[in-house]
């Protein structure tokens, strides 16, 4: 399991209050692909949400919690 020194997604809204046109992008970008990815190994969430959105260090989006899946 990878260290998400930023928190959540959610934690980072909550604290920032919002997010930049770009970061959203960005984030949304890699949201995208890592679902694309799941589905591709013929996984399902089921949990999406912004609790269960992580940032590390690299500022990459990594999914979490796959309790339902």
């Amino acid at each position: 399991m990878d260290l998400c020194k930023n928190k959540s997604l959610s934690q980072v809204i909550r604290r920032r209050k919002r997010l930049h046109e770009i970061e959203v992008r960005y984030f949304a970008k890699q949201i995208i692909m890592g679902l694309m990815y799941i589905h591709s190994m013929n996984v399902i969430h089921r949990d999406i949400k912004l609790g269960n959105l992580f940032i590390d260090g690299n500022m990459q989006i990594k999914l979490g919690d796959f309790g339902l899946a």
